[in-house]
């Protein structure tokens, strides 16, 4: 039996699905392009290396399509959350380290914290929602006497 997620939480999956899919495909067939127009201060974290970018899709796919699977069915799936969220929050903890070390400047902290920092905590969000809500496998069944 399927249990139902709320519905704005499948919206959400599907939308960080989607972003980390577009990103992860980005990064992998177009690295150049990806790092010198499409995310705003990328350069400014050293010289571009397209193995390194391309390493860094394959990472945003991985995430995306574990995304998608879990917005099918987010109890099921929710263990690819809890995947992406930690992702997520490693993530965040190299931004958060770059800029408290004065690698990166703060001219990108919204884009950091909006497309980064924010995403990671939903994510922490819901894998709680969904791990702390009842599903028909974790009720207890009367037993037959």
């Amino acid at each position: 039996m399927k249990a139902n997620a709320p519905k704005w939480i499948v919206a959400v999956l599907w939308l960080l699905a989607a972003i980390d899919i577009v990103t992860g495909v980005e990064m992998f067939f177009f690295p150049s392009a990806w790092f010198f127009k499409l995310v705003p201060g990328v350069p400014e974290t050293g010289p571009f290396n397209a193995h390194l970018v391309m390493d860094g899709g394959t990472f945003f796919l991985a995430v995306g399509i574990g995304l998608a699977a879990a917005a099918r069915d987010p109890h099921r799936n929710a263990i690819a959350i809890v995947v992406a969220a930690v992702a997520g929050v490693m993530h965040s903890i190299l931004h958060i380290y770059s800029h408290t070390a004065g690698l990166l400047s703060d001219d990108h902290l919204p884009t950091e914290i909006f497309g980064i920092l924010i995403p990671a905590i939903v994510l922490i969000a819901i894998a709680l929602i969904l791990y702390r809500a009842p599903t028909p496998d974790r009720i207890a069944q009367p037993r037959a006497a």
